[in-house]
């Protein structure tokens, strides 16, 4: 055996394989190699099964400049200095077309990631399947889409959209816990907004781009340009522990824990403040990390960190139809709140708003399933559960917006907030109506017992007399507080019933 000969194929097939990964760019998108190289820590990205090809490439040698080998590129490197695993579709390979030694490639991944309890990251930028393949490639589908449910809450899941990710891969990001879409080449659909256009009366023009993804809630967030979107989904892993079994992330922080939030009881006194400068506010270094925040935006959801440990937030925003609860804002909340509770971070909930939403297009959207999704969120969700109580929170709403009834550990309530059966108004419209009616000052009578209710009824003193208000604290005690109920529920432990529950993130 020619040991050289040898040796100089090897290194002339892998200068094939690497040349094409590193050097083939058009215009905003990259190649996978590239993209890996963006997404990891420098130097740290090891590429495996590099090597694995096609049983038979029907590609002419113009549609893969006559490399035989995979529209994938897959393997693991460091993010903020934690292992992570990835895989990319390479659209300059084979148009990204997965094929089922593609499937292979990605199977492995997902396999070490499973074995080292460490998360994945999915990316997206394909014309499609390897049609010549047949049923085998479909095949290939349903083995990742199963490997993805059976990972879901175990290890930590993240897509990157890049290209045109549609049909099963939509499916196979669908599944992950986050969604990022680029905002210029990224496309996230099922059937081609083509054929919707064809077929369907007065689509929309949007329909499979990134800003429409990001307006139904089918991503978590919409980035112009790769580096960008890459940074950002580098920032998010740094929130989340690598597997559900890892306590939860504490990052060192400088912030003082015992920092005053002096200007808060004025501010939350603003007709239609902006809830999300309160968060900042109260987290560490004023630091808020937000999701979903073009989808339902009557509600926020996000990460900070408060005393160095991760936090998921869930807030009513005053700022948005004063804050009502929507079909499309318990869906929001309920699937964030589940990604927490599978990875162990404490949910952080925010109350301010003028109750449930009233409309026929609430009802026709399933709202009391919606509903019943957010509140069975907050019950089974076994992780440290807080919630502050700013504002108004009446009724039902005041029920599924983490009330101490659905087992939250610790409530606490501004001295303004407002909490009861029903709003002041329709309280004693309907208590003292008849009361109302016989006096011989209708109008004055109705402004006494509304001045009662709102003093004394839907005082916080009222809730906390029965125990469903933990504290009543001072606005500018709100960190200090919060933080003192993080620690103390640090190692929260809950016996609940034994059942067979698969808790996928919606």
């Amino acid at each position: 055996m020619d040991l050289q000969k040898r040796l100089d194929f090897i290194a002339e097939t892998k200068k094939k394989i690497y040349d094409i990964s590193e050097v083939s760019e058009s215009g905003s998108k990259k190649t996978a190699v590239s993209r890996m190289n963006a997404l990891f820590d420098e130097g740290t990205f090891v590429e495996t099964n590099a090597f694995v090809k096609k049983r038979h490439n029907e590609f002419p040698e113009s549609a893969d400049n006559g490399l035989p080998y995979e529209g994938i590129a897959a393997g693991y490197g460091s993010i903020n200095g934690r292992l992570v695993f990835a895989y990319s579709q390479d659209f300059f390979k084979m148009s990204g077309a997965l094929s089922e030694a593609g499937v292979k490639k990605i199977l492995s991944v997902y396999s070490l990631a499973e074995k080292n309890g460490a998360p994945v990251v999915s990316i997206f930028d394909s014309s499609g399947l390897a049609v010549t393949e047949g049923i085998d490639v479909l095949s290939g589908y349903g083995a990742i889409i199963n490997k993805a449910s059976l990972l879901s809450g175990v290890i930590p899941q993240y897509s990157a959209v890049c290209g045109t990710c549609a049909g099963g891969s939509a499916v196979i990001a669908s599944i992950s816990d986050f969604i990022f879409i680029e905002k210029t080449n990224g496309k996230l659909f099922v059937n081609s907004p083509f054929i919707i256009k064809n077929k369907t009366e007065n689509a929309s023009k949007d329909v499979g781009s990134a800003d429409f993804a990001a307006k139904n809630g089918s991503c978590a967030k919409v980035i112009d340009g790769e580096d960008e979107l890459f940074a950002s989904l580098r920032n998010l892993i740094y929130y989340i522990p690598s597997n559900n079994r890892e306590e939860n992330v504490y990052i060192d922080s400088k912030d003082d824990i015992n920092r005053l939030n002096e200007n808060l009881a004025d501010f939350v006194l603003t007709e239609n403040y902006d809830m999300k400068q309160v968060i900042s506010e109260i987290a560490d270094d004023n630091k808020f990390y937000e999701v979903y925040k073009d989808y339902s935006n009557n509600i926020i959801c996000g990460f900070i960190n408060i005393a160095g440990s991760t936090v998921g937030v869930v807030a009513n925003q005053p700022k948005e139809s004063n804050g009502v609860i929507c079909p499309g804002a318990c869906g929001k909340a309920s699937r964030f709140i589940y990604v927490c509770d599978n990875f162990n971070i404490p949910v952080l909930t925010f109350v301010d708003t003028d109750g449930m939403a009233v409309s026929d297009k609430a009802e026709n959207a399933q709202f009391a399933l919606y509903a019943a999704k957010l509140a069975s969120a907050y019950a089974s969700a076994s992780v440290p559960k807080i919630t502050v109580n700013i504002g108004k929170a009446y009724g039902t709403a005041y029920t599924i917006m983490g009330s101490k009834g659905l087992g939250v550990d610790t409530v606490m309530a501004y001295p303004a907030s407002q909490i009861s059966v029903l709003p002041p108004e329709t309280a004693v419209e309907i208590i003292y109506g008849d009361e109302i009616a016989k006096d011989s000052d209708p109008a004055g009578k109705r402004a006494e017992l509304l001045e009662l209710w709102e003093v004394e009824k839907s005082s916080p003193v009222e809730a906390a007399s029965n125990g469903s208000i933990d504290m009543i604290i001072e606005p500018n005690q709100t960190r200090q507080m919060i933080a003192s109920a993080v620690f103390l529920l640090q190692s929260k432990r809950e016996s609940r019933p034994l059942k067979k529950y698969n808790k996928l993130p919606f």
